[in-house]
């Protein structure tokens, strides 16, 4: 396959894999609300009820007359961090809301992309210009205005302890992205996905365990929402996302991440009835302005 056509499908599968994360919030929300499961609850089983799906993939594409050819050759132990990164990414984010509004957790949390474009330039010699650095802004200042339309302004008196929540979400899903470029390069996406998924299960129970949440939901309907938050937005659309990283530059990713509130924004309305104006619509237009920019400042990276 050709360097064009790889990454032509690496953008089909990340854009595929935003709309499908963009589900969690409301899929969370509703298993939430249909029993005594909480938050913390919900992100594990999130990841629980993907193990299945994710190591049976795992063993119906390995072969044992074809084994993969560098996998057992390298050590599993740092497929472990990615896994690690994203429980902290997802507890922390969760914890937030408890003390600060959704606005400003989300705009916190999406400090991400610049993290991301920092540490892709620097670290990784990921080749940006201009049109990046603008698209980027757009894209953030797009995704503030939509969370801050939705919800508006409240004064919490704890508001600056989830607002470091919030931005430890940042650092956490920032270090999340880059661990699983590097990764790539040596491992396959399911590979990273299973092991990175049971490290994430294995620490979201812990927190569970002391947050003292009610872990069982008391409820069929709740374990059908909970089971469609790990088959879309994890296997689905954490795994494309996963996989279009072996050949899209990382900042590229993160800032095309920024689809997801505006894709959540369209399915609270249209699965919640949660309200959707011209305010959040031409909010959502201004993001999807800014990653195209951004991915043009972003084409040369390697």
């Amino acid at each position: 396959m050709s360097r064009s056509a790889a990454g032509g499908w690496a953008i089909a599968a990340l854009l595929v894999g935003v709309i499908g994360i963009s589900f969690a919030s409301p899929l969370a929300k509703l298993a939430v609300q249909g029993s005594d499961v909480g938050w913390i609850g919900a992100a594990f089983w999130r990841t629980t009820l993907a193990l299945p799906i994710l190591w049976t993939v795992l063993l119906l594409t390995r072969s044992p007359a074809r084994p993969a050819q560098r996998e057992p050759r390298l050590a599993w132990w740092p497929l472990l961090i990615p896994g690690a990164l994203f429980a902290g990414d997802l507890l922390t984010w969760h914890l937030s809301f408890a003390w600060t509004t959704a606005a400003s957790a989300t705009l916190l949390a999406n400090l991400a992309v610049v993290l991301v474009g920092l540490a892709g330039w620097w670290w990784l010699r990921e080749r940006l210009d201009c049109r990046y650095v603008i698209g980027a802004v757009l894209a953030v200042g797009g995704v503030f205005w939509l969370v801050t339309a939705a919800t508006g302004p409240a004064d919490h008196p704890l508001r600056l302890r989830g607002d470091l929540l919030a931005m430890l979400t940042a650092v956490f899903y920032a270090g999340y992205i880059l661990s699983i470029k590097v990764l790539r390069s040596d491992h396959t996406a399911i590979m990273l996905m299973c092991i990175g998924t049971s490290a994430s299960a294995c620490i979201l129970f812990l927190a569970v365990v002391a947050s003292d949440e009610h872990l069982v939901p008391n409820s069929i309907e709740a374990w059908g929402w909970l089971a469609l938050l790990a088959i879309v937005p994890h296997c689905l659309g954490q795994g494309l996302i996963v996989w279009s990283l072996s050949t899209l530059p990382a900042s590229m990713a993160a800032v095309t991440l920024l689809l997801q509130p505006v894709a959540t924004s369209v399915w609270g309305w249209l699965m919640l009835g949660e309200a959707l104006g011209p305010s959040q619509i031409t909010a959502g237009l201004v993001v999807i302005a800014g990653i195209v920019l951004a991915r043009l400042g972003s084409m040369r990276a390697p």
